[in-house]
């Protein structure tokens, strides 16, 4: 091969391989900017922020719970819509279509009938049919049920709220003393170092870190489930970032307006309520025990009045059929019979049974339902002492948490003052009356006595958000 052939086929193979390498490369890139394209709206929409109210709107709205109590009153105001269908109007068509062939005799024959019928209930007096009296008590019963469920979701929101918002404070608080303290140890070995303090005073700057990185670490853990649970009340994403904005202030309510409150909202109240008007209802139609058995009807051609009785319900029924195709009587078969109803003219038909004496049934019923009445009133009224009364005790467990809680706060206080103090007579040999003869002992029992007042006063800021939802829940106030 000439060294021209050589020359061209190697410029051959460099062109190739350039032209492979930019392909490669506009490739690369076509994919990094796919994938930024993806992944940045993706990060962007998995941080969200939640206030309180759309915290609540997102746990209303997305709730599995509130989606089932919600299908169960669907459910139930279907049930009851079937129920009062005999209310409407009703509309429909029948008829039928015969042929028979007797070869034996050479007969043929065929029948058959068209009618259209409309009906409408017009009146219906007496006691609420059995069925529609079931499908209301669902139905009202299902409400009740979705706005309890509705009450225990907000409440587990706000719940986890104060929780979170509280950790995060603690963990704000404990990083500012976390930071103090290792400035403070690496001063402390300093010192040390130069032997102008001893290895226990160390050791103690140690241990007081030590405990506060610790407390850190459990409160970050805490914090994780808290948020985790969070984001599967609300129906977040399982990856989504929650921040939370702003904290739930306090309820400025007098014990006369919580008290009211709690009478107002709470669905134990509302319950039996609607059972005690139920119940009323039902001591009224007692009174149609005393009224006889009957039954008629009115024809008129086509057209029908009927009152029918079930049980203790009385429907006054106007019906309308029609025939509008039919088999014509055929002459030249003297033996074939006509309808046998015939409609022309009128008919009328009354049935009745009046008891002269049933033995006491009636008054019976009547005493019955009465004394159900009564259980229903007494209870309402012992559910409205008990409700005052657990108003009344969480009303006071708040002034009670709270004003531990201000204790507690100035217990740690007193403490941190008090460790402070006896780390600066250790390390810098002060005289002070009131802390002479100290030792380390003395510092170490200091540092967990600091330590557990912490530990304590965060408790009380927990017990006293704790009880405030207490109270809320006692009122049933979900606003």
């Amino acid at each position: 091969m000439s060294v021209k052939g050589r020359k061209n086929r190697m410029e051959r193979k460099y062109r190739v391989s350039r032209m492979a390498y930019n392909t490669s490369r506009f490739t690369f890139h076509a994919l990094c900017y796919l994938f930024l394209s993806i992944a940045v709206p993706t990060l962007a929409q998995n941080q969200v922020t939640l206030t309180l109210e759309s915290g609540s709107r997102r746990v209303l709205k997305n709730s599995e719970k509130v989606l089932k109590a919600q299908k169960i009153l669907e459910r139930a105001k279907a049930n009851l819509r079937i129920a009062r269908s005999v209310y409407s109007p009703q509309l429909g068509i029948a008829g039928f279509y015969e042929r028979r062939s007797n070869n034996d005799l050479g007969l043929a024959e065929k029948d058959y009938l068209s009618s259209v019928s409309l009906s409408q209930l017009i009146t219906q007096f007496g006691k609420v049919p059995k069925d529609i009296d079931q499908a209301q008590e669902s139905a009202r019963l299902s409400e009740i049920e979705l706005e309890r469920t509705k009450q225990e979701v907000i409440f587990a929101l706000r719940r986890l709220w104060h929780n979170i918002t509280l950790t995060d404070e603690e963990i704000e608080q404990r990083s500012i003393i976390e930071a103090t303290l290792q400035e403070k140890l690496k001063v402390a070995k300093r010192k040390h170092a130069e032997k102008r303090i001893p290895i226990l005073s160390v050791l103690n700057t140690e241990l007081e870190l030590a405990e506060q990185q610790l407390a850190l670490n459990e409160l970050r853990r805490r914090s994780d489930i808290d948020k985790a649970e969070l984001i599967r009340l609300t129906g977040l994403g399982a990856l989504t970032d929650v921040h939370l904005s702003g904290s739930i202030p306090d309820d400025d309510l007098t014990l006369e307006r919580a008290v009211k409150l709690g009478l107002e909202n709470r669905l134990a109240l509302k319950e039996l309520t609607g059972a005690i008007n139920r119940q009323e209802r039902l001591v009224k139609e007692t009174f149609w025990h005393r009224i006889p058995e009957l039954d008629a009807s009115l024809r008129y051609r086509d057209a029908h009045l009927f009152l029918n009785q079930r049980d203790r319900t009385w429907d006054t029924m106007a019906v309308y059929d029609p025939r509008f195709i039919k088999r014509k009587r055929d002459d030249a078969m003297p033996f074939e019979e006509a309808y046998e109803d015939d409609r022309d003219g009128w008919e009328m038909r009354l049935n009745f049974n009046f008891p002269l004496f049933d033995g006491g049934v009636t008054e019976a019923y009547r005493d019955a339902e009465r004394a159900e009445l009564s259980r229903l009133q007494l209870e309402l009224v012992d559910l409205q002492k008990q409700i005052r009364v657990e108003v009344h005790r969480a009303y006071r467990e708040v002034a009670n948490t709270k004003e531990q809680m201000e204790i507690e706060a100035k217990r740690v206080q007193i403490f941190e003052q008090r460790l402070r103090t006896i780390e600066r007579v250790l390390d810098e040999g002060l005289d002070l009356p009131s802390y002479r003869g100290l030792t380390f002992d003395d510092a170490f029992e200091a540092q967990a006595q600091f330590t557990e007042a912490q530990r304590v006063f965060y408790r009380t800021r927990r017990d006293y958000a704790d009880a405030k939802e207490q109270l809320r829940e006692a009122m049933g106030w979900i606003e």
